[in-house]
Formats: C-alpha cells, structure tokens, sequence
C-alpha cells in the first residue's frame, strides 16, 4: 500500500513540476520572441512569417527540456525514473500545442 501511494504522490509531485515548468518556459519565450518591430512584419519574404523565431522557440524550448530531464534524472531514486521520462515524452506533443499558442 505504502509503494502505491509513494507511486502517486510522485506523480502528482511529478505533474505539478510539470505544468510549473512548461509555463514558465511558454511565457518567458513568448515575451522575448513573439513582439516584432513593425518594420520587420512589413518587409515579409519569407514563405513561413516566423521562421526564425519558431526555430528559435524550438531550440530554446527542448533545450529547457533536456537540461530539466537530466537534472532530474539524477536527482530521483532509480524507482522513479520512469515517471521522469514519462513527463518528458509528454513535454514533446506539449511543444506542438504551445507553438499553436504562440503563434497564431
């Protein structure tokens, strides 16, 4: 009993670090990124308007990520792992859904 609730403290522990995480990462790059100088938006040219900021958001964004996994990763016991790379995974679709934020 005791191993089942360790297990859902860790994931509610896990989902709170998360969702912390995944906010302060989508609003931080959306206040450095997403204002552009009116002058730039005129000029256009390009076949996708944001390359550069998207390809920016993307790098910046699974760099957060993979720093926040290895931290983590060597912080939790063995045991919990898993949960650690289950919320990683989940990060990668979070990335499709807050480019759809961001840049629309």
């Amino acid at each position: 009993m005791q191993k089942n609730q360790n297990a859902a403290l860790a994931v509610f522990v896990g989902a709170v670090v998360f969702l912390a995480l995944e906010v302060m990462v989508y609003y931080g790059l959306v206040t450095w990124l997403v204002p552009t100088d009116p002058e730039v938006e005129e000029q256009g040219g390009s076949i996708v308007r944001n390359w550069n900021k998207v390809m920016t958001f993307i790098l910046v964004y699974m760099g957060v990520v993979v720093g926040a996994l290895l931290l983590a990763s060597s912080q939790v016991p063995r045991s919990y792992r898993r949960h650690v790379l289950f919320w990683f995974y989940l990060s990668l679709p979070t990335l499709l859904l807050l480019l759809v934020l961001a840049f629309s």
